[in-house]
């Protein structure tokens, strides 16, 4: 199974930004915000070499690490598409594991964007590269989560993170534009999030090797690619202590390539709708617990925040939404409601 896993993960270098849910789940009411969505850094020309210095070396420095990166996805395009209207598209999955990891203690859901995406971009028409990513109140909002501590903690770890990256853009005398992308509304449905009740296995980690061999079958039939994994319990050497009441806690990230082609590039495309990739599905058992926990934010979150209404992508934006959910639910998962699981006290514990 992890010589599968390592096959898929090195050979798709597509994701896809944040998924998935069904239509039917989805309604017409939505909250109104005009609210910071992302904080961008605008430089002029080609400053591909100064970003991934700051993401591969400098990053390191505040606490926050590159977990899967793909760059010049643009390439991988004009190869497959034969086209580009991109001069760069890279993303870089960003965490914090040392801030993250007691947090999941106490909400799990905000592995719903861990990792985050620090983006960059510049079109062939323009002179100005751009890089930025969603501020954390956003990503919080779009989860759900309400804990005060949470959310403190986790704005709270963004602020060096910004000061690096403006000052380390800056260094050589290069004008930096510092911006705040807005946005009005939110869906009424912003994750979904399922549920998969097993028998107790005589061991567990065959279970998850074949519960994971099984998910990523089921969506690579479908043409979506696994481009990223990370696993919390082997993100630091004192994780599995950190962590002690979890026996696995992962995150996927997921991509559709011809959905992240229509949406990033192509004529009147969105590349700022990569603040969203990769998209990271997070999965978890808790110790005791007989049940596997799913989330995931969905992609109808992109439309609403850029204002994208096209026909042609909000089609996309539904399809995979809908998409996504039927195959969860085909691997036997039933939806849950979008609340904190640790305070779904009711589970069935294994038999001693």
């Amino acid at each position: 199974m992890q010589k599968i896993k390592k096959i898929i993960l090195s050979s798709l270098l597509f994701f896809m930004p944040s998924l998935l849910l069904s239509i039917s789940q989805q309604t017409s009411k939505a909250t109104i915000h005009k609210e910071t969505l992302a904080v961008f850094y605008t430089l002029k020309g080609d400053i591909q070499k100064k970003f991934n210095t700051l993401t591969e070396e400098q990053l390191k420095t505040v606490g926050f690490k590159i977990t899967d990166p793909h760059k010049r996805v643009n390439d991988q395009y004009k190869r497959k598409y034969g086209s580009t209207v991109l001069d760069v598209l890279s993303f870089m999955s960003v965490i914090n594991n040392d801030n993250i990891l007691p947090l999941l203690n106490i909400d799990p859901r905000i592995a719903a964007f861990t990792p985050f995406n620090m983006l960059i971009y510049k079109r062939l028409d323009e002179k100005n590269t751009h890089i930025g990513h969603l501020v954390p109140k956003v990503m919080l909002d779009i989860i759900g989560i309400e804990d005060p501590y949470v959310r403190a903690e986790f704005t709270t770890s963004f602020k060096p993170l910004d000061e690096l990256v403006e000052k380390s853009l800056s260094l050589d005398g290069t004008k930096v534009t510092k911006t705040y992308m807005t946005y009005k509304k939110l869906p009424k449905k912003r994750m979904i999030n399922f549920e998969f009740e097993f028998e107790q296995p005589e061991d567990i980690d065959d279970f998850i090797d074949e519960f994971q061999n099984n998910f990523e079958l089921a969506f690579i039939d479908k043409k979506y690619l696994i481009a990223g994994y990370h696993n919390f319990l082997d993100a630091t050497d004192d994780a599995e202590k950190i962590l002690k009441d979890y026996v696995a806690f992962w995150t996927y990230s997921l991509c559709h390539l011809e959905y992240s082609y229509s949406m990033f590039d192509t004529k009147d495309a969105h590349p700022e709708a990569g603040l969203f990739a990769p998209c990271s599905m997070y999965m978890y058992i808790k110790k005791g617990s007989n049940k596997l926990v799913v989330g995931m934010p969905t992609l109808i979150n992109w439309s609403y925040t850029l204002g994208i209404t096209d026909k042609r992508r909000v089609k996309f934006v539904h399809q995979l939404d809908e998409e996504i959910s039927a195959i969860l639910t085909a691997l036997g998962m039933k939806a849950m409601p979008n609340v904190n699981p640790l305070t779904l006290t009711k589970t069935t514990p294994f038999s001693k």
